[in-house]
């Protein structure tokens, strides 16, 4: 009888979650966007919440019913058309410039006569391998595209897990990775990620967002007290404020001078890089500074485990008949501009320098592995103003650079099919 009363209990238990889990996600399916927008991004963007939070004389950024920074495509293919598609994080969704990538990559084949080659843009802020793999898997491939640009930016998406059958999905995830809870409730598992803070975007920033873009408005003689402030009160309290002075103070003028605002490449003060730049220079962690260091200090394991997703998102693709190819966006410190800027924090740059030669040692695996690439480092060493300094994505003119680059790559890539 005991047996009996445990299995019904289990039994009973069991369907409650079920029963509970069903009418969640059947009233979540009210507030979620539909799909492929609630697959895409893990929060809602609307132009005009956008525009609420920008500041100066910058262009707005729109965005589509998708959630993407490009103009609406239908999920079929036209016919007679020769659909791209490109897959990245914030490089491709380009918020601080008037046109993303893949707008001007379009606007370059038209203005060639391509009317019928198409591109439609799924670039999402702080993404990585992990989404853009899932991201193709579950999105991409139903666009039916003809080819795909997967853009990899060394700066941040080396990562150190790598692509395996055997991986364990978590409860929940952000769409689209996998996860339990989103094998049968996909919009609670949208709902839940976004109201918790789950994603990458959504974890973050201990400063008020507004808090570092007053900074800018202050007189000059008052900015360096306040980004003091503003570090020892919501990231370093523990640590002595003339040393976090002395950091704060070394670019003099100069920093100041590429931070005003403007009507083109509008900089930004941000609270996380004033942070970082504190704990990078006051780090009682030995840092590589030297060639040698630098050189030793990669992390080859990171570099393995991402190349399993890329080549990951290139079977998918081959398996479907699809050109696959791999844009490489280097860091910053290939553009003068930039790393001048950055010099007075050597430590700090450390980390880009050391994900340089991880972007080169990346390229000639990829191109082991018979992957074509394009590799943006080509284009961009040692031309200037190229990259925002106070985020390290591309400018008006980098973006261009980037777009003309591709524009060539994919059009002889077209005409030797």
């Amino acid at each position: 009888m005991k047996h009996k009363r445990l299995w019904f209990s289990g039994i009973f238990a069991a369907l409650l979650v079920a029963v509970t889990v069903a009418g969640l996600e059947l009233l979540s399916s009210f507030v979620v966007p539909p799909w492929p927008a609630r697959e895409l991004r893990p929060i809602e963007v609307s132009n005009a919440s956008v525009a609420s939070t920008l500041t100066g004389t910058q262009p707005v950024p729109t965005y589509n019913s998708w959630g993407m920074r490009d103009r609406e495509h239908p999920l079929e293919k036209p016919a007679g058309t020769f659909r791209t598609v490109l897959v990245g994080d914030s490089f491709l969704e380009g918020a601080f410039v008037e046109e993303s990538v893949g707008m001007k990559l379009e606007e370059l084949w038209r203005s060639e006569g391509h009317r019928d080659w198409e591109v439609a843009t799924l670039g999402i802020s702080a993404t990585g391998p992990p989404q853009y793999y899932y991201r193709i898997r579950n999105i991409a491939l139903s666009l039916q595209p003809d080819a795909l640009v997967l853009m990899f930016f060394s700066g941040n998406d080396f990562v150190l897990d790598a692509l395996s059958p055997w991986r364990i999905p978590p409860f929940i995830a952000e769409r689209p990775q996998p996860s339990w809870l989103s094998a049968v409730a996909p919009r609670l598992t949208w709902l839940l990620v976004n109201r918790l803070g789950l994603s990458e975007f959504g974890r973050g920033n201990k400063a008020p967002p507004d808090e570092a873009q007053k900074i800018i408005k202050m007189p000059r003689a008052d900015r360096l007290d306040a980004m003091v402030r503003l570090v020892k009160t919501y990231y370093y309290p523990e640590k002595d404020e003339k040393v976090i002075r002395e950091i704060l103070s070394r670019g003099g003028d100069k920093f100041w001078d590429r931070l005003e605002p403007r009507a083109r490449d509008e900089e930004y003060i941000q609270a996380w890089w004033l942070a970082s730049m504190v704990d990078w220079e006051t780090a009682n962690w030995t840092i590589p500074l030297t060639p040698a260091e630098l050189e030793q200090s990669v992390d080859r394991k990171a570099i393995a485990a991402t190349l399993t997703w890329l080549l990951g998102a290139r079977d998918l693709a081959r398996e479907r008949g699809i050109e696959f190819v791999i844009a490489l966006a280097p860091v910053g410190i290939v553009d003068p501009s930039y790393a001048e800027f950055w010099a007075p924090w050597p430590k700090y740059m450390s980390y880009p320098k050391q994900r340089a030669i991880m972007h080169r040692i990346l390229r000639k695996e990829l191109e082991a592995q018979g992957i074509k690439v394009v590799d943006l480092e080509d284009d961009f060493k040692g031309v200037a103003n190229t990259y925002r300094v106070s985020d390290g994505h591309w400018t008006e003119l980098g973006t261009e650079i980037a777009a003309k680059r591709l524009a060539a790559a994919l059009a002889k890539m077209r005409e030797a099919r």
